[in-house]
């Protein structure tokens, strides 16, 4: 995707069984670092951090970054305890975190936001394995994925959280996923691919979407969720509402693969909600 063109009750087994993955996910911290509320202080921290360390952010602190932040390569943690890092309004542009291959960062508590990435993920680009909790990922910009890109072979977790106002060129204005992917208590709202498809959400790996509205957003095609490219999303328990695009469908596309709605609510999306669709969605009217 990201090298790509424009192209009631639930099964309760399933949904406990992608919220234990999820928190399988977290790795415990063997150590804690306190970061002053510096732009340098988080730099070095991340740079210099040790194999499952925790960094605790100041308290409501704005971490106002006028350079990237280095690649965070190993286990660590980032407890933001409401606070903010963003991209300075003057400075160069850049996505805020970047998780290396080598990477796996659980990110509690933070607001990512500002970031301007060249390729993909604004607020965060995920290259290895990648947790957020708790945190609100809003006003981020890239080509891909504007507010969070999980990229091939990468595993990337979205728990009680808000993606919100970011944009993407082209797909995912708010996530784009090419590895696997779960979303789990969340909203994805506000959100645009401008040229593409999937203005909440494009996926063209493994992606799972559990009790979370992705409402409001807009793209070309598929303002809400588009699967693309032999993709598999399965949707439950969920709303896909209100989003809009400029062809259809509005809420729900798929172009490749499979896509699975379960005890999920699509409506009030325009010009359509499915209808349009490449391949038929199943249990989707309108």
């Amino acid at each position: 995707m990201f090298s790509r063109k424009p192209s009631a009750l639930v099964a309760q087994a399933l949904c406990v069984g992608a919220i234990a993955t999820v928190v399988a996910t977290a790795t415990p911290a063997s150590a804690q670092s306190i970061v002053p509320c510096s732009e340098s202080a988080l730099s070095n921290a991340i740079d210099n951090a040790t194999a499952g360390e925790s960094l605790v952010l100041a308290r409501g602190c704005t971490y106002s970054l006028l350079t990237a932040l280095p690649p965070i390569d190993t286990t660590i943690t980032i407890v933001g305890r409401n606070s903010t890092i963003t991209r300075d309004t003057g400075a160069g542009n850049f996505g805020i975190l970047s998780v290396a291959p080598s990477g796996n960062l659980t990110l509690t508590n933070t607001t990512i936001t500002n970031g301007v990435a060249p390729d993909f993920g604004g607020g965060i680009a995920n290259r290895g394995r990648l947790t957020v909790t708790g945190s609100n990922i809003h006003d981020n910009s890239a080509n891909f994925s504007g507010g969070i890109g999980g990229g091939s072979g990468t595993v990337t977790r979205i728990v009680n959280s808000t993606i919100a106002n970011n944009t993407a060129n082209v797909n995912g204005g708010g996530v784009a996923n090419d590895g696997d992917m779960t979303i789990v208590n969340s909203r994805i709202t506000n959100n645009t691919a401008t040229g593409g498809v999937g203005g909440g959400v494009a996926n063209d790996g493994l992606l799972r979407i559990v009790s979370t509205d992705v409402n409001l957003n807009h793209a070309n095609r598929a303002g809400g969720v588009a699967n693309v490219g032999g993709g598999t999303t399965t949707i439950v328990a969920s709303n896909v509402n209100n989003n809009t695009a400029a062809l259809a469908p509005g809420g729900v596309l798929n172009s490749g693969g499979s896509v699975t709605l379960i005890a999920t609510r699509v409506r009030g999306n325009s010009p359509t909600n499915c209808s349009g669709s490449d391949i038929t969605v199943p249990n989707c009217a309108g």
